[in-house]
């Protein structure tokens, strides 16, 4: 039997040139830090591996690094990653956005050998009749998404590449290889790249914090079992495990569902009551009610989840995020990916299932541009591409999408004595006629009949008969100067146009619980 514990160097020697690498995690959390250092240390080297490809699920933050000499053949990645703009648009090597539930089932067919049909992404820009997910010329050049109709219906159908490496971060292992995974925040969808690499033959490559004696594991904690495990790597720093120290208070017992943790020791206090953010975030909330299941995306949409913590209502609702967790206080800004005093957990790609399925009443998600026909762009922002995270699974299969984002670019402003006072106007950019990449289609919702909001700071849109209409106005604001002249198109106007709620320009709470517990 060949030795399994092994030092992160060892194991980089293990990936060979052309490989194309799964890596695990999502944002900070999750990432094999060590193993990752290691084979870039041996391209420094040694020149090698070359040619090789990368996929993630979530946005990790370390393809910029590879890209070294024209190393790296492609990216496939779904949530917003430190790849450098100029090296995408030179066409270096090809690079596909997929999107994060698009990505991890992917892997998951190629696990078990079966195709990837979705209806994800119908209409948007991975379609192959918009941009089939290309990021720059090269991918467009070779998709990976192609449309099949069966029984009469639509769908996009993804194939990626065989995948030969898999590396992953677990909390502990056995002598064997035994991989569980106790102090993760988010549950990743470990196993099924382990798998996928296993069937094609290739190497799975595990970092972990601890080694435990060969038996001594609970084989209920588990999660990856040892003979799918080539390479075992103890992380030698300790100090570096979770990631860095400035993040660390995202890392103790209350976000990984074995412990829950005293609220006081929970990050509820970054924001500002009266900022922009809480303004837009207490009109976003309204369209809430108690036993929703919810989502929250990143940015200025995840203020409704620290309104929900603030205001007491976190247990009255079901509130996620796309990482697995359901209920408890969802972090914002450094901590989103975590959720503290979670009610339960579900895997990473689990949740995805629950998502594409229609499984969430509302979700709250940001927007960049909002186009004349309703339909919108978070993934393609002044030429550079972002890619889309989870957004177009949530977007496209909620029940209500409550879209959060500020009126104008550049603008500021805040609530007082219950009225908004503007203290930047900003600049016109977020309503264009027509949107840089369609991330959203509008047309889409309306066929399906999802109820969208679109929700600034200074009035609230509604899509209506497919027609973006302004349904709410700031009290105190001249509808022309303040909100029309900042957008390229005209909206509809309501016969029936309410200012926006007083409460959301307001200091103190907005009484929330006791509003949901009176419709009990």
């Amino acid at each position: 039997m060949k030795k399994k514990i092994v030092t992160a160097a060892e194991a980089a020697s293990a990936i060979h040139d052309g490989a194309f690498i799964a890596v695990g995690g999502v944002g900070i959390n999750g990432v094999a830090r060590e193993v990752i250092d290691a084979i870039l240390d041996r391209y420094d080297r040694d020149g090698r591996p070359k040619n090789i490809s990368l996929i993630h699920t979530g946005g990790i933050n370390i393809a910029d690094d590879f890209v070294k000499d024209g190393g790296l053949l492609g990216a496939y990645y779904s949530g917003f990653p430190n790849l450098n703009n100029d090296v995408i648009r030179g066409n270096t090597f090809p690079v596909y956005s997929l999107t994060q539930g698009i990505a991890q089932h992917a892997i998951r067919a190629q696990a078990n050998n079966t195709p990837y049909l979705t209806k994800v992404g119908l209409h948007t820009f991975l379609d192959p009749r918009i941009d089939a997910g290309a990021g720059n010329g090269m991918a467009a050049e070779k998709s990976v998404v192609s449309l099949a109709t069966i029984d009469g219906e639509e769908y996009l159908h993804f194939k990626i590449p065989p995948i030969d490496v898999a590396i992953i971060r677990g909390t502990t292992a056995d002598t064997e290889g035994n991989i569980t995974t106790e102090e993760e925040p988010v549950k990743f969808e470990l196993l099924y790249m382990a798998m996928a690499a296993r069937r094609n033959g290739g190497v799975v490559i595990a970092q972990v914090k601890n080694i435990a004696p060969t038996g001594s594991l609970a084989g209920a904690n588990v999660k990856i079992p040892g003979f799918l495990v080539d390479y075992v790597v103890p992380c030698s720093d300790q100090g570096r495990w979770h990631t860095p120290n400035h993040h660390a208070r995202a890392y103790g017992p209350g976000t990984t569902g074995y412990h829950k943790v005293d609220e006081s020791q929970i990050p509820l206090d970054m924001y500002k009551p009266v900022e922009e953010r809480m303004i837009v975030a207490r009109r976003a909330i309204s369209e809430i009610k108690p036993g929703y299941v919810c989502n929250v995306g990143i940015g200025m949409p995840d203020g409704v989840a620290y309104l929900a913590s603030k205001e007491g209502v976190h247990d009255m609702f079901f509130l996620t995020n796309e990482l697995g967790a359901i209920g408890g206080h969802i972090g914002g800004r450094l901590f989103f990916a975590a959720s503290f005093n979670a009610r339960a957990y579900i895997m990473h790609q689990e949740m995805f299932d629950l998502i594409d399925g229609g499984g969430l009443d509302l979700t709250c998600l940001g927007s960049a541009e909002i186009g004349e026909d309703g339909s919108v762009n978070v993934t393609r922002i002044a030429g550079r591409v972002r890619g889309s995270g989870g957004f177009i699974n949530i977007a496209s299969c909620a029940g209500k999408v409550v879209f959060l984002s500020s009126m104008t670019v550049g603008g500021s402003a805040v609530g007082e004595n219950g009225k908004i006072r503007i203290l930047e106007q900003g600049k016109s950019g977020k309503f264009p006629k027509t949107i840089d990449q369609i991330s959203f289609s509008a047309p889409e919702a309306v066929r399906k009949g999802q109820e969208v909001f679109y929700v600034t700071e200074r009035a609230v849109f509604k899509l209506i008969d497919g027609k973006v209409t302004l349904i709410e106005l700031a009290e105190g604001l001249d509808m022309q100067k303040d909100v029309l002249d900042f957008m390229d198109f005209k909206p509809e106007i309501s016969p029936d146009l309410k200012p926006m709620p007083a409460f959301c320009f307001e200091e103190g709470s907005i009484g929330l619980r006791q509003q949901w517990e009176a419709l009990l």
